[in-house]
């Protein structure tokens, strides 16, 4: 009897993850930019050339199936980049559970700072590893030149900020006509 896991492992064994899907994922997106774009031309109906589009796609997508370096980052890409995504979502449903709106009354205040600060500290426990969010993994401990490039994009940012805002003419002054 087959299991969810030796059909998975099968698969995995067999190069479908490692040769297949990332195969089928740069071909599909060559041949869209490709059909979209009429790179080789319209036919005298004007129609795409499929035909040509399709054996491009192919034999680019077969040359960078060889560069295992290449499909290693996007199996680490790909994977990073769903689970921020997912994290993303859920963020953000947390705090609607706290910030939404009922009938035509948008609740504000307590109500959307108390889901900022549940979502964050969610957020954070669930990038930890441990089950009570004691230890982080190694990759969300920040270098020193981490924190002093952060540091200088704050203060980039205030000093932009306050540029902008002592920039901007007061509202509420009214010049008198004169004629």
């Amino acid at each position: 009897m087959a299991d969810l896991y030796s059909i998975m492992y099968t698969l995995e064994t067999s190069g479908v993850y490692q040769y297949f899907l990332p195969f089928l994922l740069i071909f599909v997106i060559l041949f869209a930019i490709l059909e979209k774009t009429y790179i080789f031309g319209k036919n005298p109906d004007n129609s795409t050339k499929t035909s040509i589009n399709l054996v491009v796609a192919i034999i680019i997508s077969l040359f960078l199936i060889v560069q295992t370096d290449l499909i290693m980052f996007m199996f680490a890409y790909l994977s990073r980049m769903a689970m921020f995504i997912v994290m993303g979502i859920m963020f953000m449903l947390v705090v609607a559970m706290f910030f939404g709106t009922k009938g035509n009354q948008k609740f504000e205040g307590f109500g959307m700072a108390a889901g900022v600060i549940i979502a964050i500290v969610a957020l954070l426990w669930s990038l930890s590893s441990s089950t009570y969010g004691a230890a982080f993994p190694y990759w969300f401990y920040i270098s020193e030149s981490t924190i002093s490039a952060i540091l200088l994009i704050a203060v980039l940012v205030i000093v932009i900020g306050l540029v902008a805002k002592s920039s901007k003419p007061p509202q509420n002054i009214k010049i008198p006509y004169r004629a």
